[in-house]
């Protein structure tokens, strides 16, 4: 899992410096840290038939970067690389509860759109949506105390996310926001297992043009 932080981050700072190589007018660059809050997953494996079981994780840590173009017009177009991870908490099944360990993560890649409703004033309220692909995998997956082998997997699986937020500006070239999202992903396959996955993310942005 740090290996993957070093590769987002490392690809944060290739968006940044390419951004500042190839400059054109109405071209920013932004990041991204925040809070993540992943909704309970509902996971069915065809191995048990007509059961369920509820995964509730922690909330975790969320980081991305992004390259955009303001189109005018309140219109702005960005291409963002974010990535997530969470710890795993509990599992209930047939109404009895345990705990589980291991760790989730997502690595997104998405094309998100925004409509900024610009006033007099020096802040900025947007709504946000955007699609693209989210790399999700789970590892060490596993019971204490089951005597049961750790399990680990992925899949990439297509992503979406709509959010509103605020932004502030600091000068005509840097603004800084709050936003929410809500991210959401088509139900990833784990072997035998499906889990439906989504989270409410809160998130601290800064945006440079240039």
């Amino acid at each position: 899992m740090k290996n993957k932080a070093v590769i987002i981050g490392t690809g944060m700072m290739v968006l940044f410096l390419s951004s500042a190589a190839y400059s054109a007018q109405g071209m920013y660059a932004s990041g991204i840290l925040g809070y993540a809050t992943p909704e309970d997953s509902d996971m069915t494996d065809s191995t048990l038939p007509g059961v369920t079981i509820s995964i509730e994780a922690d909330s975790g840590f969320s980081f991305g970067g992004a390259l955009g173009y303001d189109m005018g017009n309140n219109v702005r177009i960005e291409g963002e690389i974010a990535y997530q991870s969470n710890d795993l908490d509990t599992a209930t099944a047939l109404g009895v509860s345990f705990p589980v360990t291991g760790d989730s993560s997502l690595l997104t890649f998405g094309v998100n759109g925004y409509y900024d409703f610009v006033n007099q004033s020096n802040f900025t309220p947007f709504i946000t949506a955007g699609l693209g692909l989210a790399y999700v995998e789970v590892d060490d997956l596993n019971i204490p105390g089951s005597g049961l082998p750790a399990s680990s997997d992925d899949d990439t699986v297509f992503a979406y996310q709509i959010g509103v937020g605020v932004g502030y500006e600091i000068n005509p070239k840097v603004t800084i926001d709050m936003r929410y999202r809500y991210q959401g992903l088509s139900d990833p396959d784990f072997g035998t297992s499906t889990v439906e996955m989504a989270s409410h993310n809160l998130y601290l942005g800064i945006r440079v043009a240039f």
